[in-house]
């Protein structure tokens, strides 16, 4: 939820495009902070993403092209998730979605973060021989760094 007064004017004439001095999370859940690059006559630019959602992290990875592309993803995980008393911001390594093969509407997602952390999400009987897992993102195959210098 963001609030029309938030709203910067900045945008070119006549775009749909909007732009947020601030944007509201009313859900104690995860965000994912993406940092893009895009190409320019100057060189790289960039922008940054604030999703709520898996599917629209997917959708910004299929956008991914010679022009455009991801740097890196922070997972801002809340207290219940990280189990402290605060929220916590971490570089996002792999995110798994692992799913029962008789059971495929039960979903859990593994967070691999920096500094070896893991967290998981959702809930699925005992990992076993039905269990199918897939990587929705991976750091080192779904990012690229641009050299600055």
């Amino acid at each position: 939820m963001t609030h029309s007064k938030a709203e910067q004017l900045f945008g070119r004439p006549f775009s749909q495009e909007q732009f947020w001095s601030h944007v509201e999370l009313s859900t104690d859940d995860l965000w994912y902070y993406v940092c893009t690059a895009h190409t320019r006559a100057e060189g790289p630019g960039r922008r940054y993403f604030l999703l709520t959602k898996i599917a629209d992290l997917m959708a910004l990875m299929e956008e991914d092209n010679d022009f455009f592309w991801i740097e890196h993803v922070m997972v801002m995980t809340p207290p219940h998730i990280n189990g402290t008393d605060c929220w916590n911001m971490h570089r996002l390594n792999e995110l798994i979605a692992i799913a029962d093969s008789k059971n495929l509407t039960s979903v859990k997602y593994m967070y691999l973060l920096d500094d070896s952390l893991l967290y998981e999400t959702g809930a699925i009987s005992e990992s076993n021989d039905q269990t199918e897992r897939r990587v929705l993102f991976s750091e080192e195959r779904d990012t690229y760094q641009v050299d600055n210098n």
